[in-house]
């Protein structure tokens, strides 16, 4: 009996250690866990020279923070997979070195297209698309 009274008490206190560590870094409400898979496509006509590329993605996915921009200059046809958290903006725009025309897309899971659009010669193309929750 003494025995199962300390195992009950070391649980205990393990136990509320847990909760306690839990509560100082962040909370169980800021472990969110949902997240999108994303794929962001850019490609042009004709398929030449860098174009400027800018998109978001969620610095992680098991904290609830707005998507951070992140800007390249890349070459066509240029993708990306990216995590974007449950009910913010994923965007990608691309602004052309010359007088391309520019398409865009955002995929989910690579797959289902959320979003596309095709832009003027030597003009910018935007997609935006904002993710379920």
């Amino acid at each position: 009996m003494k025995t199962l009274v300390v195992v009950l008490v070391v649980l205990a206190v393990l136990g509320g250690g847990t909760v306690a560590l839990v509560n100082h870094f962040g909370g169980w409400t800021t472990l969110t866990g949902k997240a999108w898979a994303i794929t962001y496509e850019v490609s042009s006509q004709p398929a030449e020279s860098l174009v400027d590329v800018t998109y978001t993605e969620s610095p992680t996915r098991y904290r609830k923070e707005t998507p951070q921009n992140v800007s390249v200059s890349k070459p066509l046809p240029w993708t990306s997979e990216v995590v974007i958290n449950a009910g913010e903006k994923a965007q990608v725009t691309a602004t052309p070195k010359g007088d391309q025309v520019l398409t865009c897309r955002i995929l989910l899971d690579g797959v289902k297209e959320l979003a596309s659009a095709t832009g003027a010669p030597g003009q910018k193309v935007s997609c935006d698309a904002v993710t379920g929750t």
